[in-house]
């Protein structure tokens, strides 16, 4: 229902009731040859889902590539982003499956960090 704001009636839309919810958790890797694919989140919720949140990447040899895929496996992002070692990035996405992290082929070492997400989806 669309909201009509006219001077003879003012109505609403139905009211939503929405649900929100925070997830950290730490990540690590190992590369020792071919790249590696971490799933730093996998939307098993709602597919109107919004996410907000951040990656941290902490410590590592080599940049990593941040990832935003839809339900088919493609990527909605027109690149990936890359994140260097010592920084941290933050995203708002919506309609996801599944976020990734990418960690380089043919630079062997340990990659850690922090991944945090605040989802919010409407519940009918």
């Amino acid at each position: 229902m669309a909201c009509d704001n006219s001077a003879t009636a003012l109505t609403c839309c139905s009211e939503r009731n929405f649900v929100q919810d925070k997830v950290c958790t730490p990540w690590t890797g190992t590369v020792t040859g071919a790249e590696v694919d971490i799933v730093a989140y996998t939307n098993n919720i709602n597919p109107n889902l919004v996410g907000t949140g951040y990656v941290k990447f902490d410590s590592g040899p080599t940049a990593i590539t941040l990832d935003v895929l839809n339900s088919a496996g493609a990527s909605i992002l027109t690149a990936t982003v890359p994140i260097s070692p010592g920084t941290s990035l933050a995203f708002t996405y919506q309609r996801f499956a599944t976020i990734q992290l990418t960690l380089a082929g043919g630079s062997p070492g340990l990659y850690q960090g922090e991944f945090c997400i605040t989802t919010r989806y409407s519940i009918q």
